[in-house]
């Protein structure tokens, strides 16, 4: 059985209620103490309405008449059923405590826990990153909305300024459409359901129903094999840059490359820099083993220039950077000299040292 709280919170407006509220909708669930005295954070506010206690199939909410500090009440407007009797403390608002929520959500995960609020989209956190191997991350997105079209709203404007695959979270999948859910596909994106993959331990934080690698196997699939003979990825460790990162050519079809304590020999199949018409070394390739030859760095005087050269060195640094899944480019124009350098140390077969 689900935890009760993540289908609350997704017909919560605001994700805060009055004590009272919270207690009505999750006081039959054992785990709710925990969960309020760790999820949950007061605010200065005062309900002027609440949930009716009542079943009679209106859904209208009762209001709040304070006579005295001791005598609140909770009046049918309707006039069917009898006030209820409220403390001072029931009256209370509390929200949803969210950066601990989000912090829980991805320690159970294995997110790498690097929060922001997304612009323009409500109630919408890019919570970190999932990282299946070093080099390779997948944005991970949390969104709690409260109708198919908010939700659909949202892909919508992820699926434009996100332009990789990503992960998105929802508390339940109550408001995903078979549209979002056919986008969400088209991009390779998988969709979580809090309710379905989590639940609340005895101490305050969340445990998965499923093994990690399930949960995100969408995604683990995605991962290239190394060996397969295609494109593939280097394991770039977090946090590097182009200045330490070292390609040293061991003959016209093949690169030893350097990253931290990540090594590896990689051919230009492998590194995305083969011709689809006859599987021979493109332009781009060429022009990776001329920076080698010239100790990285080409101006328009050298043999390896030629009138393409700019363009050639724009699709040169793509591939470096889906290679190496680094955002910044790789080689950089030298106005002074005019002269294209890499930002990398790049060596010719047989080279030791510059």
């Amino acid at each position: 059985m689900s935890d009760p709280f993540w289908a609350y919170l997704e017909r919560l407006p605001g994700k805060s209620a009055a004590l009272f509220d919270w207690d009505k909708a999750l006081s039959g669930w054992d785990r709710y103490p925990l969960f309020r005295d760790h999820f949950l954070q007061l605010t200065k506010n005062h309900a002027t309405a609440v949930d009716c206690p009542t079943e009679c199939g209106l859904g209208c909410p009762r209001s709040v008449v304070t006579h005295v500090k001791t005598n609140i009440r909770a009046i049918c407007n309707e006039k069917e059923y009898p006030a209820v009797q409220l403390t001072t403390r029931q009256t209370l608002i509390y929200r949803l405590k969210q950066s601990a929520i989000n912090g829980a959500i991805c320690a159970a995960l294995g997110i790498e826990h690097r929060e922001s609020k997304l612009d323009g989209l409500p109630h919408t956190w890019r919570l970190g990153d999932f990282i299946p191997t070093a080099g390779m991350d997948f944005p991970v997105v949390l969104t709690m909305q409260d109708s198919m079209d908010a939700l659909a709203e949202v892909v919508r404007s992820l699926c434009l300024s996100i332009p990789k695959p990503f992960v998105l979270i929802a508390p339940t999948r109550l408001h995903l459409s078979p549209a979002v859910e056919t986008l969400l596909a088209q991009r390779s994106s998988p969709f979580i359901a809090l309710n379905e993959e989590l639940h609340l331990g005895d101490a305050p934080w969340f445990l998965t129903r499923r093994d990690k690698a399930a949960i995100f196997a969408p995604l683990i699939g995605q991962v290239p094999e190394p060996d397969s003979g295609g494109t593939v990825f280097f394991s770039t460790p977090p946090g590097t840059t182009w200045a330490q990162i070292k390609i040293q050519f061991r003959d016209g079809h093949t690169v030893t490359i350097w990253a931290g304590d990540q090594s590896g020999r990689y051919t230009y199949t492998q590194m995305g820099m083969a011709s689809r018409k006859n599987g021979n070394p493109t332009e781009q390739w060429k022009l990776l083993e001329g920076f080698a030859n010239s100790r990285g760095e080409i101006d328009w005087h050298s043999r390896y220039a030629s009138d393409k050269l700019k363009k050639q060195k724009q699709e040169l640094s793509r591939h470096l950077r889906e290679f190496f899944r680094l955002d910044d480019d790789p080689i950089e124009w030298v106005k002074d000299t005019k002269t294209y350098r890499c930002k990398f140390s790049i060596l010719p077969e047989g080279a030791e040292v510059y």
